[in-house]
C-alpha cells in the first residue's frame, strides 16, 4: 500500500469556530490566526495506491462558487487538485475510487466540475463512495448545517450512477478500514490504513488539527458536541493503545502526528511528515 498526500489548495475559517468554547488566548498559543481571527486551513486529500486500485480520499472544494464565497473562505485555488495529482505522475482517469469522509462542501465537491454551466465528473473511471447515513442526513441536515451541502452537486453525483452508499463500518479493501463517527455530522466516515509498519488515521473533522487532540477542543461546528467528546474519548485511547498515526485533512502546520496516555488523558506525542515515516 501506497500512500501519497495531495493538496486540493487552502482556506481559512474563524478560530473561535474552529476550537468552539476554548478562549483564544490558549488556542492562539498553538494555533495561530491573523488580525481578523481567521486561521489558515488546508485541503490535504491522501491517495491509496494498493493493488489496481488507486483511492483518492477527499476532493477539496470545485469550481462551483462564486468569487465572493471564495474570497469568504480564504479559498486559494479550485484547481490545485489536478495541479497536485499530476506532479506526483497521476491523472484523473487513474483513479478508480474517490472517498469522501462526509458530503460538506470542502470535502467533496472538488469531484465534480461545472463547464459551462453543466456538471462533470472529474474522475470519469472512479466509484464515488459515501456513508449511506450521511447522505440520508444530508437530504433533511438542519438550518445550522444546511449551507455545508451543496445539493446540485450531490444530486448530480447521485444521478450520475457513480456514487455508492456504504452502510457498515469494516472493510473497503484489505488494509482499508472504515470507522463511523456522528458527532460533528450524522456518519462521518474515517480510514484507518493498515500498512505493513504503521496504521494511519485520516482524522478529517474528527481531529481537524494537531491542536483539536485535546478531548474539550472541539469544533463548533460539530453538531454534538457531547457526542464528539465521548467519540474521541474512546478513539483517542485506541489510538494511544495500538501507535496509530493521525494524518490531518486542515491542519495547515501539521501533517502527521502521534499520541500518547499521560495523567491527563491522551495527548500529542509528536508531529512529523508522512515522508519521514515512508
Amino acid at each position: 500500500m501506497k500512500l501519497i498526500p495531495v493538496s486540493a489548495g487552502h482556506f481559512h475559517c474563524d478560530g473561535g469556530a474552529l476550537f468552539g468554547a476554548i478562549p483564544k488566548v490558549l488556542w492562539n498559543k498553538v494555533y495561530p490566526c491573523n488580525d481578523d481571527n481567521f486561521t489558515q486551513l488546508t485541503l490535504r486529500c491522501l491517495l491509496v495506491e494498493t493493488g489496481e486500485r488507486k483511492i483518492l480520499i477527499e476532493t477539496g472544494i470545485g469550481n462551483h462558487y462564486p468569487d465572493k464565497h471564495l474570497i469568504n473562505n480564504g479559498v486559494t485555488s479550485v484547481d490545485e487538485l489536478k495541479r497536485s495529482l499530476t506532479e506526483k505522475a497521476y491523472s484523473a482517469a487513474d483513479i478508480t475510487d474517490v472517498f469522501f469522509t462526509h458530503l460538506h462542501w470542502d470535502h467533496c465537491t472538488g469531484a465534480v466540475k461545472t463547464v459551462d454551466g453543466k456538471m462533470e465528473l472529474v474522475f470519469p473511471n472512479a466509484t464515488l463512495w459515501s456513508s449511506k447515513t450521511q447522505w440520508e442526513h444530508a437530504q433533511i441536515s438542519n438550518p445550522r448545517e444546511r449551507a455545508a451541502f451543496n445539493h446540485p452537486v450531490l444530486d448530480f453525483m447521485m444521478e450520475s450512477g457513480k456514487l455508492k452508499l456504504i452502510e457498515n463500518e469494516g472493510e473497503l479493501l484489505p488494509g482499508f478500514e472504515i470507522r463511523l463517527f456522528d458527532g460533528h455530522t450524522p456518519g462521518q466516515m474515517l480510514p484507518i490504513l493498515h500498512t505493513k509498519k504503521h496504521s494511519f488515521v485520516y482524522t478529517s473533522d474528527l481531529f481537524p488539527t494537531a491542536a483539536n487532540i485535546p478531548l474539550l477542543w472541539i469544533s463548533a461546528y460539530d453538531l454534538d458536541p457531547v457526542k464528539v467528546m465521548e467519540e474521541k474519548g474512546r478513539f483517542l485511547k485506541e489510538a494511544a493503545e495500538n501507535n496509530y498515526i493521525f494524518f490531518f485533512e486542515h491542519d495547515y502546520y501539521t501533517e502527521c502526528a502521534s499520541v500518547q496516555e499521560t495523567e491527563k488523558g491522551v495527548q500529542l506525542k509528536e508531529k512529523f511528515s508522512l515522508a519521514e515515516l515512508l
